[in-house]
């Protein structure tokens, strides 16, 4: 991947005033890694990844403390994550806001794959660190350490609500070090994993958020795509997805119509798709299911309304490809539990 690794801005911040908090003078640690304190107040700017590395390992020696990461998190709030934060507290359920945190994850750092992965009681956010970058283990604590904060958050927990998770670290860890993590996450720790995994039960994952707003998660989405777009040259496929939610509601676009508005030649977003390991079709495809599934927890859209809102132009084929993707018709999936 020759793309640089780049980390957002607020992530970076919120380093800064936990070393701040804890005696420490942040800014000068700053100037030590490399990094501009000026650069640092754009909110919608970069910071090399190689460069929060460097701040990893001043933060860690000003403090000695290995597990600051989880400090950190103290001063991660939604905004940290730009417009993704409102864009999850506004998911349907919790599994739903980890599958648009995890496809979104470029926001916060492109310098690891996040997934959500099913398991035989529930689901699992997989961390995955790119091979061509160094590790930064604390990077991954505070990711984890966020996915807790933000859970409890959008399910409207309390300190004392026991915590059915299980989390495992791909990194060592002392006797203190577990006995934090412990008492951090209030469930049980596997150190020297074969993964980076938060493992999170059914009954929090699908349980229904109480600020869920399916029209304000869409918008949200497109504003992180743009985003991702201007940064990230590389994601051409968040681009047409872009362009296709924004399109779908006037009729189905072709794919001549997406590379115009793109300013691209058909060949050439058909050859940008395809080192991207996607085609036209298959992102028309999976925002078509995705909007699908949300619009139909919308109580209030009748099936006709939905059809034509993702560019369908009869209600028939519409059932056809949601059966497709789900197994079930559109009005099974509204009477029975979802599934997909």
């Amino acid at each position: 991947m020759s793309r640089e690794a780049t980390t957002i801005n607020t992530w970076s911040i919120a380093l800064v005033r936990a070393l701040d908090a804890a005696g420490h003078d942040g800014h000068a640690l700053l100037a030590q890694a490399g990094i501009d304190r000026q650069a640092l107040q754009d909110p919608n700017g970069r910071t090399p990844v190689k460069s929060m590395a460097r701040l990893w390992r001043l933060a860690v020696d000003a403090t000695g403390d290995p597990c600051f990461g989880l400090k950190v998190s103290a001063f991660i709030q939604p905004a940290t994550f730009h417009s993704l934060g409102l864009a999850l507290l506004t998911s349907q359920n919790l599994e739903d806001a980890l599958l648009r945190s995890a496809r979104f994850s470029r926001i916060v750092s492109n310098a690891a794959d996040v997934s959500i992965e099913p398991t035989a009681n529930g689901i699992k956010q997989v961390v995955r660190w790119r091979a061509d970058i160094p590790v930064v283990d604390e990077g991954i604590d505070l990711l984890m350490a966020s996915t807790l904060k933000i859970g409890v958050l959008l399910l409207a927990l309390d300190a004392n609500t026991p915590r059915p998770l299980e989390l495992h670290l791909q990194r060592a860890a002392t006797p203190a070090m577990r006995a934090e993590f412990e008492r951090h996450f209030a469930c049980p720790i596997h150190f020297e994993a074969s993964e980076n995994a938060l493992l999170i039960p059914a009954e929090w994952a699908r349980r229904p958020l109480p600020m869920a707003n399916a029209q304000l998660a869409r918008r949200n989405d497109i504003v992180v795509m743009e985003y991702l777009a201007r940064f990230d040259t590389d994601a051409m496929a968040e681009r047409v997805r872009a362009e296709l939610i924004s399109r779908l509601v006037s009729g189905e676009p072709t794919r001549a119509d997406i590379a115009t508005a793109l300013c691209l030649s058909e060949k050439t977003l058909q050859r940008r798709l395809q080192a991207e390991q996607t085609t036209f079709q298959q992102l028309l495809d999976e925002v078509r299911r995705e909007l699908a599934l949300s619009y139909l927890r919308e109580r209030h859209a009748t099936v006709c309304d939905v059809t034509f809102r993702l560019g369908f132009s009869d209600q028939s084929s519409f059932t056809r490809a949601f059966r497709r993707w789900t197994g079930l018709t559109p009005g099974q999936f509204r009477v029975g539990p979802a599934t997909t």
